[in-house]
């Protein structure tokens, strides 16, 4: 019999607080891999063009992992987006439903490729989660993933001299692709032949199946 993918402790810890944080989710040879990839290409939608990154993204690992924190039986893979240092801003909060152009947004990996010990959130309260992986006793970070809920409020730090990070959103079909002038990417799916408001493609976005 299959090993279930989570213990029943860690979904009920997810469901209650709407995240959760795995360490080496990972391997350091995968993080060195699509890292050197996306210091090369950065950007959207990186999965498309490494097939290694797509079997990743699919796999029981991470597809099946949204699938059971979901509790749905079937999910689309949304996008992926490398967030490179210059991307964070102090003071910028909001949730990832608010950020990327795809309407049905359930969860977001956020993982952390480079090696280095944890990023710590400020010392003063701030409303909103820190978006990076925390790990344990100031444990190395690389490969670890902090899985959000997409209403989640994050709040994004000032980190424009230190880490990237590395996102992959899974929703709910069926999506919709929507205009957002806070996407980074907003336009990118017309050259697939979108227009605002279509539903996503299994062709484009291939689903994932219990």
């Amino acid at each position: 019999m299959m090993q279930p993918i989570l213990s029943a402790q860690l979904a009920s810890f997810y469901t209650k607080n709407r995240y959760l944080e795995l360490e080496e989710l990972l391997t350091p040879a995968e993080c060195k891999a699509f890292f050197a990839m996306m210091e090369t290409e950065p950007g959207r939608d990186l999965w498309r063009k490494n097939p290694s990154l797509k079997d990743l993204l699919l796999s029981r690992r991470m597809a099946k992992l949204a699938l059971h924190l979901a509790g749905k039986a079937t999910l689309q893979l949304a996008c992926d987006q490398w967030f490179s240092p210059d991307f964070f801003k102090a003071g910028k909060r909001m949730k990832f439903k608010e950020l990327f152009n795809i309407q049905g947004i359930d969860c977001v990996f956020l993982i952390q490729l480079q090696p280095g010990s944890t990023l710590k959130p400020p010392k003063a309260p701030s409303l909103g989660l820190f978006p990076f992986p925390q790990g344990h006793n100031n444990s190395d970070c690389q490969g670890s993933a902090l899985i959000v809920n997409a209403d989640l409020l994050i709040s994004w730090p000032d980190l424009s001299s230190s880490l990237g990070l590395y996102a992959v959103a899974y929703s709910l079909p069926p999506s919709i692709y929507v205009q957002n002038l806070l996407d980074p990417a907003t336009h990118l799916l017309k050259q697939f032949g979108y227009n605002y408001g279509d539903l996503l493609k299994n062709e484009t976005h291939p689903l994932i199946t219990r």
